[in-house]
């Protein structure tokens, strides 16, 4: 039995950013095409009404059998009916991005951040030969777009300039258009406007390089109307070439930050800062930090020191593994359960197991499980011990006493969601920024089944595991900032922490 319940826990804990590491392994390494694949590239992935009728029917299948929170923000009826218009709607012969798009869009309309889909390998063999790029990274402040950063440094459209329009499509257009193409937890926008911008310090991708050719024009130059920062009152035009594979792949490499995955350090003598980027594994293990023995360390000596404010960070950090949930054992200061319950949607092997490109690795043991009346499979209280989140834990002895300040945005997602929930749920810490990116209630995540669609070879990242979190959340909203604070695109060109000064400021005008 013991054997049978870790094999069953150490499942769970493999967490395969598949959907996140595609356009790293696509883009930046390549693969080498086989014949047929050369064939099929040539036919631009045409597929008949039944090759996508099958597909659509297996992607469905294994929503259906395999994901515990297909209805999880919405009724059962309206999924269904949304489900059956899709495949309805294939009637005719597609090519892989159009049927893409159908598969994309049933997955943001499912509202979880962890389904994910993306594209074929040929697909992204594909890009190898575009010329499609966009020579810009964006910022969204208050639903306008703004230059963050550019490829062309000198060449016409400075940094900060406000982007009104592309080749005709308005900014509110291309907002409209691509923001319900990103999954997202519950009902909250933020994640999916920080998520067309670089989001986070671990991410792989950029949404908006990725969909904008997918979902409103694949083209190779962009006619650009924006307003100069220096020049208000006047709208300028130029036309921009977009960018071939080697210079995105230069252009995207230079405008990401990869430092260490923990930063502790004093602002003053009473004021420490501590930002955490990421809870992956794998960048603790680039920058060879132990976020155990940092956290004892970090709070031994704010204890010590007698710290009275404490400012964390989880800005632009889309989550990780059980060090976050390690981390708020230090930062609360009552006893606390995390999880209400766990659920699966089935137990043995998955039913799509043929499906799935790891299907023989996924089983759910069927002795320490039982099935509810809803049909869903919860894991029996004889083994909760194993998973110490389901029973009563408390705080670490030297939990931090002091004034607590959060910085959060719609990047703080999937484990760093669930740290700042459970602060705003067992603390009196002040939350600083905009609502994060995960809901309160708990997601769907851990285990992964990763799913490929038979004749588009399209791919689906499918979390398996169903969390609910002992709290009492406002239904799929995430944490709220109690000071909503957005930074200005003059302080982001200028390097200016808003998000930060307003803490500071808030920490002076207390102690006054």
């Amino acid at each position: 039995m013991l054997s049978a319940m870790v094999r069953f826990k150490y499942m769970r804990i493999i967490t395969l950013l598949w959907g996140s590491l595609v356009l790293s392994i696509f883009l930046f390494t390549g693969m080498a095409l086989e014949a047929q694949d050369i064939v099929d590239l040539e036919k631009n992935n045409w597929y008949s009404s039944e090759e996508l009728q099958e597909d659509y029917t297996v992607f469905r299948k294994a929503l259906e059998s395999t994901y515990p929170s297909l209805y999880r923000f919405a009724d059962s009826i309206s999924i269904t009916n949304y489900l059956n218009n899709k495949i309805n709607a294939l009637g005719k012969s597609m090519t892989e991005v159009e049927f893409y798009k159908q598969i994309a869009l049933t997955c943001a309309r499912i509202n979880d951040e962890h389904l994910i889909p993306t594209p074929s390998k040929l697909y992204y063999q594909h890009l190898e030969k575009s010329n499609h790029f966009f020579p810009f990274s964006i910022k969204i402040i208050d639903r306008r777009i703004y230059v963050l950063k550019s490829y062309l440094i000198g060449e016409g459209m400075p940094l900060g300039s406000e982007i009104l329009s592309i080749n005709g499509h308005t900014a509110e257009e291309i907002l409209n258009t691509l923001l319900p193409t990103i999954p997202s937890d519950g009902y909250i926008q933020t994640f999916k406007i920080r998520h067309l911008e670089d989001y986070c310090m671990t991410q792989n991708e950029n949404l908006f390089d990725l969909n904008y050719p997918i979902f409103i024009e694949d083209v190779d130059s962009f006619r650009m109307e924006f307003v100069h920062p220096q020049l208000k009152s006047k709208k300028l035009v130029l036309t921009f070439a977009g960018l071939d594979f080697n210079q995105y792949k230069k252009f995207y490499k230079s405008r990401r930050q990869y430092n260490a995955p923990l930063e502790f350090k004093y602002l003053t003598d009473d004021i420490a800062y501590l930002r955490i980027h990421s809870f992956h594994k794998m960048h603790r293990d680039d920058f060879e930090q132990d976020f155990y023995s940092l956290y004892d360390d970090i709070f031994n000596e704010l204890r010590q020191k007698r710290t009275n404010n404490l400012i964390l960070d989880l800005r632009n950090n889309e989550g990780g593994d059980g060090t976050g949930e390690a981390l708020i054992s230090y930062l609360i200061t009552k006893p606390y359960k995390l999880l209400s319950y766990i659920e699966e949607k089935f137990t043995g092997y998955p039913p799509v197991v043929e499906y799935l490109e790891n299907g023989s690795d996924l089983q759910f043991i069927d002795s320490i499980m039982y099935k509810t009346n809803t049909g869903m499979y919860r894991l029996k209280k004889e083994f909760y011990h194993y998973v110490p989140r389901l029973v009563e834990q408390e705080p670490t002895s030297n939990h931090y006493k002091g004034k607590l300040y959060v910085l959060i945005n719609g990047a703080s997602g999937s484990m760093a969601a669930v740290v700042a929930s459970f602060i705003k749920a067992y603390s009196t810490a002040i939350f600083i920024g905009e609502e994060s990116g995960g809901t309160m209630e708990g997601n769907t995540s851990e285990a992964y089944a990763l799913l490929v669609l038979p004749n588009s070879k399209i791919r689906v990242m499918i979390p398996l595991t169903k969390k609910v979190y002992n709290l009492n959340p406002i239904k799929g909203r995430g944490v709220l900032a109690d000071h909503h604070i957005v930074p200005k695109i003059e302080d982001l060109l200028n390097g200016v922490d808003t998000e930060l000064n307003f803490a500071l400021d808030l920490i002076t005008k207390k102690s006054k």
